[in-house]
């Protein structure tokens, strides 16, 4: 299989089991700021989830100035229920604290008129902000024709073979965002970073590729196919015997 019916398999799939989001999408963040702690929660949860708590946090303050000047308890009691909940609302409290030490100011719409590069320079300086989350905010509001991709979604692709080893993440963005149709590219990013975090993270020893949905549809699999199924029949029997 190459990596065009690759790429248009795990679309299918994406299509197919999100067809819920269509409406979410229309309501997507769409500030700059909104987009970077919206992408925040993402990295710990699915993209549904994200966006419930990131519309929980809106709806439950005022503005944002409030969010800022409240405890990181009272932003963590927000989505409490979330096993990194202080970790998220310690970034928040700090990134907010930021912009209003270095701007005076919790608006990030300025960046829209800056070029890519100050862009980028800007939220670099921002502790916790991920090269993938400054990439979705120039996918989305500058037009940037990425697909924006973190560290372990990067890993993921490789093991799929959806992308070269050779070439650098930028370059790997720009290929995907080729390859793939422009309706489908945030779905197909959304997904892959949930999947890179579930199923196929970083750790090799943690990847459950003979529950995965996608295993067709990736060399890794097809690499490795009687191996895993050998491990699954082990580990079966050793429970089995317990």
């Amino acid at each position: 299989m190459d990596t065009q019916k690759r790429i248009e398999a795990i679309t299918n799939l994406v299509g197919s089991s999100n067809r819920q989001l269509h409406s979410a999408y229309r309501n997507y963040p769409r500030e700059v700021l909104d987009l970077i702690v919206f992408h925040k929660f993402h990295f710990y949860m699915s993209e549904m989830q994200a966006l419930d708590a990131f519309r929980r946090l809106k709806g439950t303050f005022v503005d944002w100035n409030e969010v800022r000047i409240s405890s990181v308890k009272e932003i963590q009691e927000i989505f409490a229920e979330t096993p990194d909940s202080l970790e998220l609302a310690i970034f928040i409290k700090d990134f907010l604290e930021h912009l209003h030490r270095h701007r005076r100011s919790l608006s990030l719409e300025f960046l829209v008129d800056q070029s890519m590069g100050d862009i980028r320079r800007f939220l670099r300086e921002i502790k916790g902000v991920e090269t993938s989350t400054i990439n979705l905010v120039l996918r989305q509001r500058k037009e940037h024709p990425v697909l924006p991709m973190s560290g372990p979604m990067e890993q993921t692709l490789l093991r799929l073979g959806l992308v070269r080893r050779t070439d650098n993440r930028d370059q790997k963005e720009k290929y995907l965002h080729n390859l793939v149709e422009s309706d489908f590219a945030l779905p197909f990013h959304h997904f892959l970073l949930q999947h890179s975090r579930e199923v196929c993270p970083p750790e090799e020893e943690k990847i459950q590729c003979m529950s995965c949905r996608i295993r067709n549809s990736c060399a890794y699999f097809r690499r490795n196919r009687e191996k895993l199924a050998a491990k699954k029949l082990r580990d079966k029997v050793s429970k089995s015997g317990k």
